[in-house]
């Protein structure tokens, strides 16, 4: 065996390549049963088989290129998306929102690709900088994520949206960046976000739900809500809307996707249905079961320990990313496996939360196991770079990084 090909195989982090491979046949029968309780959908699990096949691909690519030589081209490679971002918005819409490039009659989301080129750059930025210790050092950082953030918005994508920032926010972290900056800008955002906006109601309409409170002034009626609902689009208030009233409006097209989500989750109970065609009627319910609401047929076939199961499989991901992490003295390394790391994490959190009437509903994947060839193949892509930093550790020839001292 060539030494090059031997020292590939030892330092080659196989437990999260075993943990993600289980997580991806399980998703396969996760979608093929979501196709037997409706049979108004199917060929789903065959495509997302083949789907799996170029994720591979993307994975042993992504461990083959060392992560050091990708860094050099890390402004390039983060001005190339948000060009891809901008020309994404001038292309005719599918399914009424622009995400989607046709390639060879294939569509790519093009803001799956810019999450794991955002986290290259602010790694290749972040290495070697003390600035952002100080909260105008912080300020960069912020502008360069409210790029890709902001475009991706407006495609509209909410749920792509909404990992920038977590994702900044732990690199920040780790990189060294104080927590009482990080905590104040959360803070003054909140407040932003959730500062009462007045907005007229129509004569004979109700106050909306999502209102803090009504005034009539000059005859007319306002209600006061958070302005950063304004700038959502109708379909995404209705959902904020669903969340915030589960109860009164499960019955209601707000409410119903929710509702049936939990209904499905508290089906399955213990152990699940060891009949795959008992209770089928929950599964047929359930809107979008082999995408954003995937955990849903999990725990539904599976029951609680099929969901204990599944973040066991997550936890090894992330208990030996960590250990990468710790261990790289790189601190381009230590940043990417980080990056990585806390974007599988966000999507996770938000993606099980919705389910569960924890959060509102998002267009959000459950990592490796949704349905979606651009979400697979992309999250793939970030653990062959996580593997890829376990298998090149660096001799340290200068301090640890991001080990600030208190005068700092």
């Amino acid at each position: 065996m060539p030494e090059t090909l031997r020292t590939y195989l030892r330092y080659t982090s196989w437990p999260i390549i075993a943990a993600a491979a289980i997580l991806v046949g399980w998703g396969l029968l996760a979608i093929s049963a979501s196709e037997q309780a409706d049979p108004t959908i199917g060929g789903y699990a065959l495509k997302q088989a083949e789907f799996a096949l170029v994720a591979a691909a993307a994975f042993v690519l992504a461990t083959l290129l060392p992560y050091q030589a990708l860094g050099r081209y890390a402004y390039l490679i983060f001005a190339v998306m948000l060009a891809l971002l901008v020309t994404v918005l001038c292309l005719p819409p599918i399914r009424y929102s622009h995400r989607w490039i046709v390639l060879g009659g294939l569509q790519v989301q093009i803001s799956e690709i810019s999450k794991l080129s955002y986290i290259i750059m602010l790694a290749w930025y972040l290495r070697y900088r003390k600035n952002y210790r100080r909260l105008t050092g912080l300020a960069v950082p912020f502008v360069l994520t409210f790029l890709p953030l902001g475009l991706v918005l407006v495609e509209p994508d909410l749920g792509t949206s909404l990992l920038f920032l977590p994702t900044l926010y732990f690199m920040l972290f780790m990189a060294g960046a104080k927590l009482r900056h990080l905590l104040g800008i959360m803070a003054v955002a909140t407040a932003v976000v959730l500062f009462p906006a007045p907005q007229a109601i129509e004569p004979g309409l109700a106050t909306p739900a999502m209102a803090y409170g009504e005034l009539t002034l000059a005859g007319r009626r306002y209600a006061f809500s958070a302005a950063s609902l304004a700038l959502m689009e109708p379909h995404q208030r209705a959902r904020v809307d669903g969340w915030l009233h589960q109860e009164q409006l499960k019955a209601s097209d707000k409410g119903y996707q929710l509702a049936q989500s939990k209904m499905v989750i508290g089906a399955g109970r213990l152990g699940g249905y060891g009949d795959w065609n008992e209770g089928e009627t929950y599964f047929q319910m359930l809107p979008e079961d082999h995408t954003d609401f995937i955990f849903s047929v999990i725990a539904g076939r599976w029951g609680f320990l099929g969901c204990v199961g599944v973040l066991l499989l997550y936890g090894v991901i992330f208990l030996l990313g960590a250990e990468i992490a710790v261990i790289t003295y790189d601190p381009f390394g230590r940043l990417l496996a980080v990056g990585v790391l806390a974007l599988l994490f966000s999507q996770i959190v938000i993606n099980i939360g919705m389910t569960m009437g924890l959060m509102p509903v998002t267009g959000m994947t459950l990592p490796l196991m949704s349905y979606g060839g651009s979400s697979l193949v992309m999250n793939a892509a970030a653990l062959g770079m996580l593997v890829n930093v376990g298998q090149r550790m660096p001799v340290l020839l200068a301090p640890r990084p991001f080990e600030h001292r208190q005068e700092d």
